[in-house]
């Protein structure tokens, strides 16, 4: 079963791209926007992920049952933009994406409201939990101050270098962007479907499976190598068509520092996958904020290439790759927790025997246990 699961996975989340990719080819060589295919991209480690949940061979084992509802909308959700994609070959690039845009946000809506009505069992056996909320917002507000120090750093450093003013506008914030920055808690649950789709693939399954097999530190790089060549395509037709190679170089060397705060905030906080989400959809649209719009048709020098590799090394990765939370005690803990399947108590047997004081350390244990918010385990 796990076997199929791991096929599924890596067939569809790198077999995806090489279609949409050939699909993406195709629509910029004809002079048409391919905004529409980054978005549909996001979709596809989760996917696999799900799809891999409802083929696997289930019996009446007792194991919590899937949260279909959730997961129906969501593969709904990656077929309809699938299609919508295909728009592109016949109609404006940037009109499909405005459609793609619509599809992914009713599709947010929905799943968040699925999701909400699914039974506290269901949500922490997948993964899906919100515990540790408070620890949660610390470390995405960490992130927020790295992320200003990464978009603000160098411009300022530059900026005083040549004896120039720093000013606003010479950071690229505009009133527009102060209103996007503000706005994105609100627009977050009406969006947040992509960014699920990624997170849910990479930390919630990949990350784990590969700790399991290499160790904490190891398996951090794997992952964010491996995310970043995931976008290949992407930076080849989308991001910077012009200079592809320092792009995906510079893509790669992000992922790899993404990879280590994403993961260290996902462990400090028991596997809360929401956490992730919300740092990957800050990532991805604070971008708009500082002038960089939808991060499209940018150029990549190699100076600029090796500034990425020491800003990203020296804030996202030396602060938190030495942390505890990557001990192998810590590590084998948290891939026990993650792998372990989510059963259903059995309270058959307890009912045919005799009766049980209520003040029996039996029954406290029990009671103890279901009170418990803490207890987290995860279903494949």
């Amino acid at each position: 079963m796990e076997r199929k699961k791991s096929i599924l996975f890596w067939a569809i989340t790198f077999g995806g791209p090489v279609i949409l990719g050939i699909m993406m080819g195709i629509v910029f060589y004809s002079g048409n926007s391919t905004g529409i295919f980054p978005v549909v991209w996001m979709f596809l480690p989760a996917a696999a992920v799900m799809i891999g949940q409802l083929t696997a061979k289930r019996k009446d084992d007792g194991q919590v049952k899937l949260p279909k509802r959730f997961i129906i909308t969501f593969l709904a959700t990656t077929v309809v933009e699938i299609i919508v994609s295909c728009l592109a070959f016949f109609m404006d690039g940037n009109t499909v994406t405005l459609i793609g845009n619509f599809v992914f946000m009713a599709g947010s809506v929905l799943s968040l409201i699925f999701l909400l009505t699914e039974k506290k069992e269901t949500r922490k056996a997948y993964g899906l939990s919100n515990q540790k909320i408070g620890k949660g917002i610390i470390y995405i507000l960490i992130f927020l101050v790295i992320y200003l120090i990464i978009a603000t750093g160098p411009v300022i450093v530059a900026l005083l270098a040549e004896g120039e003013k720093v000013t606003m506008e010479s950071l690229g914030i505009t009133t527009a962007g102060i209103l996007n920055a503000v706005s994105l808690p609100f627009m977050f649950f009406l969006t947040f479907l992509p960014y699920f789709g990624e997170e849910y693939g990479w930390r919630y399954y990949l990350l784990p499976r590969l700790m399991r097999r290499f160790g904490g530190r190891s398996s951090l790089f794997i992952v964010g190598v491996v995310w970043g060549l995931w976008h290949v395509p992407i930076n080849m037709f989308f991001y910077s068509p012009d200079t592809a190679v320092q792009s995906i170089l510079t893509q790669v060397i992000a992922c790899i520092g993404f990879s280590v705060y994403f993961a260290y905030a996902y462990m400090k906080t028991d596997g809360n996958i929401w956490v992730a989400v919300a740092i990957h959809f800050l990532n991805n649209n604070l971008a708009a904020s500082f002038g960089g719009g939808d991060g499209s048709g940018k150029e990549y020098s190699w100076i600029s290439v090796a500034i990425a590799a020491a800003v990203y090394i020296i804030l996202l990765v030396l602060p938190f790759i030495f942390s505890k939370t990557f001990s192998k005690a810590n590590t084998e803990a948290f891939v026990t927790r993650m792998l372990t399947p989510a059963v259903v108590p059995d309270t058959t047997q307890a009912v045919a025997a005799e009766p049980v004081d209520a003040t029996s350390p039996v029954t406290s244990s029990i009671s103890e246990e279901e009170a418990s918010d803490e207890t987290f385990s995860n279903k494949d």
